[in-house]
């Protein structure tokens, strides 16, 4: 699947010919009207349909802006202004091969600062679904998966824990109001099944991200932990290979490769989702804040809830290279030329000259 930012989403179908040379067929449309896309990846569904997960946002016509606070299209209305509010959605898109149709099959509401996405391992190696990053959390969400057992019990008995997500360990010197936001995630598959997630904040912070599964059953997701590894340049991407390395495409400066020392964080800051599930069920300072959403909302929460460090550098990864990038600079004051003279002394008014800054 190929996504758009807005609206069109595109599914193509790969199959080799009698040849054995690759062939594609036409595309598939999976659009959807108002929609923003974030984030697309491809779930590990088996030898089943695939499924493709897309975090996207659907904005409201003008006809809803001009209605106010009538709820339109089964969005709620905001306390505060009235107008309708729209949430943020993961949502589930399988492409059935025997009928070569998509279609969008499930849709949940996530947070509403979610950004990235992450596909956890399915089928006979995982549980399947996907790990959501946003400001402060990071969430697992999956279609089958049931409400995780409460170890704390609330005294209001319409107030229940659903969500399995878990705060991300912070800065001491990090102002509580202000959040961290996890800006991409990956998830790398080991030998007998065994899988864990990195994700890296803006900030350049690194953690792991290690899912408890049930014990009888390994398709079942219990609770999450979250740990921190190391600091790093902040990069665009992180790439694992099966050797032990890993190799970060740094947004700024140049590329870096490193190595594993140990996996197994024992020392390390650590946060767990049955943490943030204990404090969501023992809060009642508040009862507007009863639904999970706005409980999990406020990054002043989210530093209560999280523990502290201090940044370190490379303690669990070893630098083995760094891969120095050329780029070229930009001639100063450089007019660019215009080429296409026939075309514009067509308008009516000359284009203003170009310059570089």
């Amino acid at each position: 699947m190929i996504s758009a930012i807005e609206k069109r989403k595109l599914v193509y179908v790969l199959n080799r010919d009698s040849s054995g040379t690759p062939t594609i067929a036409s595309p598939l449309e999976a659009h959807r009207s108002r929609t923003i896309t974030f984030d697309t990846v491809g779930l590990d569904n088996g030898y089943d349909n695939p499924i493709f997960a897309s975090l996207e946002f659907q904005y409201l016509d003008y006809d809803s802006l001009v209605l106010g606070g009538n709820v339109v299209g089964g969005k709620k209305e905001d306390e505060e202004d009235g107008m309708p509010q729209m949430e943020k959605q993961l949502a589930y898109y399988e492409l059935d091969l025997g009928l070569n149709h998509v279609s969008r099959r499930w849709a949940t509401t996530t947070h509403r600062t979610a950004c990235c996405l992450a596909a956890v391992p399915g089928g006979a190696d995982g549980p399947g679904g996907v790990l959501i990053g946003g400001e402060d959390y990071i969430e697992y969400v999956h279609e089958t998966m049931s409400a995780p057992p409460q170890s704390v019990t609330s005294t209001n008995p319409n107030k229940k824990a659903t969500k399995i997500i878990c705060a991300i360990p912070r800065r001491k010197l990090h102002p509580a109001h202000k959040g961290v936001l996890v800006t991409t995630i990956t998830v790398h598959r080991q030998k007998k099944s065994k899988f864990f997630a990195l994700a890296q904040s803006e900030l350049g912070d690194v953690y792991k991200i290690t899912l408890t599964l049930d014990p009888s059953d390994k398709t079942v997701v219990r609770g999450m932990i979250v740990s921190l590894l190391d600091t790093l340049p902040p990069g665009n991407a992180l790439n694992i290979s099966k050797s032990g390395m890993l190799f970060l495409p740094a947004e700024f400066g140049n590329h870096v490769l490193y190595q594993f020392e140990r996996i197994d964080l024992e020392d390390a800051p650590t946060c767990t989702s049955e943490e943030a599930r204990a404090a969501y069920l023992d809060d009642e300072s508040n009862p507007k804040i009863w639904e999970e959403a706005k409980f999990y909302a406020s990054s002043e929460r989210a530093s209560k809830l999280a523990c502290s460090f201090t940044p370190t550098m490379l303690v669990y990864l070893v630098l083995c290279t760094r891969f120095k990038i050329i780029r070229k600079k930009p001639w100063p004051n450089e007019r660019i030329k215009r080429i296409l003279e026939p075309t514009i002394n067509t308008l009516l008014c000359p284009l203003p000259m170009l310059h570089w800054c």
